[in-house]
């Protein structure tokens, strides 16, 4: 009798380590690669943006420069808010952003950087939810 609630123990605890080493590696794979890690007190300069090939969008409290950015699948887009005060990158459309979910990167202050890496082909249109009318787009070859 206790071979076998033992035996029911190990079973048990084998299918749950399982099911939860196969959920948190499909999690991983699904999830669209998004870097929106906050780097307040680092903004990245135009060199070194070059240097790592990462196009660089900066915000500025007239919108985004440069407003449309082309690059190919794989490459990590930053954006750098230079406006003088917090903004945001929010997929379109305002205001339910709900078209490419992976590009809304959120508030971020003055000083501070978001990127994300656009992994797969098409054109990617977002704005500033606090000031909707600064719009931009990533092309994505």
């Amino acid at each position: 009798m206790n071979n076998k609630l033992i035996l029911v123990a190990l079973v048990v605890v084998v299918v749950a380590a399982g099911a939860f080493l196969l959920l948190n590696n499909n999690a991983g794979n699904n999830r669209q690669t998004q870097d929106t890690q906050n780097t307040q007190n680092q903004s990245l300069t135009p060199t070194q943006t070059e240097a790592m090939q990462e196009p660089n969008v900066t915000v500025t409290s007239s919108g985004f420069e440069p407003q449309t950015v082309t690059v190919k699948t794989g490459t990590r887009v930053v954006w750098t808010n230079e406006s003088g005060t917090q903004v945001t990158v929010s997929s379109a459309v305002h205001p339910t952003h709900l078209l490419f979910p992976f590009l809304n990167l959120g508030n971020f202050a003055d000083g501070s950087s978001v990127s994300v890496v656009f992994e797969k082909p098409g054109v990617y249109k977002y704005h500033n939810h606090l000031n909707p009318g600064q719009t931009g787009t990533v092309t994505v070859e």
